[in-house]
């Protein structure tokens, strides 16, 4: 599963990367340990233009009775988000771009976890597969994952699917289902790095940058 990550980037970056509509009522400080049930920035598409937007992490399908489901849903898996009741409608109608610029998994050591930061293309911006939705009035996100490549399967057998730019137009767009499935795919390993950071992001109430710095066994 993918539980953590971090935007940390300035807007104006983000702005000339992902070529989107911003709207004033959207605000952008650097995040550094972005939590399920926090608001995150994401991109997407809506009368052919793409736009900014503040989504909750943790989808709630339209028909849900209560917010309590938001705590099951901060995930989508890669090969069931197609079928799933909760996620099957967003995947054919409401795909984002769920932006950041790392990401954090942990690693079981006895009793201890581990947290190891992974970073794509030296650190550069991405996005990650993600769905939204809409109910009563608030709209919720949630993550696709697959399978582990080589670098992320060291820790964990399971990693948020991340897009290619070049992917980004139909991840938004395209109606073929068989089109979208083959983007949920791992993403190549030789284009990302991991290492060892400090326990102090453990705790989700963190930010700053102690939670990206080194920690003991960096790879």
């Amino acid at each position: 599963m993918c539980a953590r990550y971090t935007l940390r980037v300035k807007l104006n970056l983000l702005l000339s990367q992902f070529a989107a509509e911003m709207s004033d009522a959207i605000a952008h400080e650097p995040q550094f340990n972005i939590a399920p049930t926090h608001d995150l920035l994401a991109i997407r598409q809506r009368d052919g233009r793409r736009e900014f937007a503040q989504l909750r992490w943790g989808l709630i399908p339209s028909w849900a009775k209560d917010a309590k489901i938001a705590y099951s849903t901060i995930n989508a898996r890669a090969d069931t988000v197609a079928t799933k009741p909760a996620f099957r409608s967003a995947f054919r109608h409401r795909r984002c771009l769920v932006l950041a610029d790392g990401y954090y998994e942990w690693l079981q050591k006895g009793k201890e976890k581990l947290p190891y930061f992974y970073e794509v293309d030296g650190g550069q911006p991405f996005a990650f597969a993600g769905l939204w939705e809409s109910w009563q009035g608030l709209e919720t996100c949630s993550l696709i994952t697959t399978e582990a490549n080589e670098l992320a399967a060291q820790v964990k057998d399971r990693m948020p699917v991340i897009l290619d730019a070049a992917d980004y137009t139909t991840w938004l767009a395209a109606d073929d289902p068989a089109a979208l499935e083959r983007l949920l795919a791992p993403f190549p390993a030789g284009r990302m790095n991991a290492r060892r950071v400090s326990t102090y992001v453990n705790n989700v109430r963190n930010q700053g940058p102690e939670c990206v710095a080194g920690g003991e066994g960096n790879n």
